[in-house]
């Protein structure tokens, strides 16, 4: 379930790039999804002073066929991102349940056009015994 958010994630940050609107990055990026077989949903928006920022929202929860509006707004570089989304993965020792692997990492689309991790994203389970 994790490996398939972190795909997710991955596949989002490649079609993050300057000029891009955010419904043309949702799209893009959710056809990459389903051509991986993952079942997700996207949600990212801008980070500012205090916490959602101005500029252009990449899906909403409630809203994964574009956002009207702040959807149809460029990516600028020198943004920083909450990327949240969900893949949700049947687990087959669990006989097949569905678990929803959730994430919410920070990243910033940088003066220089790149996309990159502003800390480490989570790649493991943290367990605590």
């Amino acid at each position: 379930a994790l490996l398939n958010s972190n795909r997710l994630q991955d596949m989002l940050l490649t079609e993050m790039r300057p000029g891009r609107t955010g419904n043309q990055v949702l799209s893009s990026a959710l056809s990459a999804m389903r051509a991986q077989g993952i079942n997700g949903t996207i949600y990212t928006h801008p980070i500012g002073d205090r916490g959602h920022g101005a500029g252009p929202l990449i899906g909403l929860w409630d809203h994964q066929e574009g956002v009207p509006g702040r959807g149809d707004v460029p990516l600028l570089p020198s943004t920083w991102f909450s990327i949240e989304l969900q893949a949700t993965t049947p687990v087959p020792e669990w006989g097949g349940q569905a678990v929803r692997s959730a994430q919410e990492e920070d990243a910033e689309l940088g003066a220089d056009g790149a996309m990159r991790w502003i800390l480490r994203r989570q790649t493991a389970f943290h367990i605590v015994r």
